[in-house]
């Protein structure tokens, strides 16, 4: 396991956070193509909308966005935000938690636990802030995160199931 250094991202590293969210996504249009489409070049990508996003994380006292550091160099990262229940909707148990949107570690690096000490990050950061549980979403492919996230003792708790309908499968008297 290597040791990194894991710190909070401010507007400084806007140009490093944008080249891993680009990896990021590029890894998961690979593995859902039929879901999420390639950015394109990075080069010539549009970064207004994204620059605008983080600098809302950024300035967001419940999110945060915590980088891996492998000798000063950025080689990961978790974005986490604090979630709360509707504590007045008297047919749940209300729970604050954390909430992980993304986790990311460059693929060279993968397998050697900097993803496990971006998650120990996301649950202390969580935790600080009272939440009692951390909660995910995830792609379901080959090469995704899901063994990762299981590993390190995540279960599923709700599944989101899809089938696709396409047009031929349908009866001739449906397709109008």
């Amino acid at each position: 396991m290597y040791t990194v250094m894991i710190r909070t991202a401010g507007s400084t590293d806007l140009p490093i956070l944008r080249r891993r969210y680009y990896e990021f996504h590029e890894f998961h249009a690979l593995g859902v193509p039929d879901h999420l489409h390639s950015l394109g070049p990075f080069e010539t990508h549009d970064w207004s909308s994204f620059d605008k996003a983080i600098d809302d994380i950024l300035n967001n006292a419940g999110a945060a966005i915590l980088l891996a550091e492998l000798e000063g160099v950025p080689v990961g990262f978790v974005e986490v935000y604090l979630k709360q229940d509707d504590a007045t909707n008297s047919a749940i148990v209300p729970h604050r938690y954390g909430h992980v949107q993304s986790l990311f570690v460059i693929e060279e690096l993968r397998g050697r636990g900097i993803g496990r000490q971006l998650m120990d990050a996301a649950q202390q950061w969580a935790r600080d802030r009272g939440a009692t549980a951390i909660h995910l979403d995830t792609w379901e492919f080959d090469a995704g995160p899901l063994r990762f996230y299981e590993k390190n003792g995540y279960r599923t708790l709700k599944r989101t199931l899809i089938k696709a309908l396409q047009e031929e499968a349908m009866p001739s008297a449906l397709r109008q």
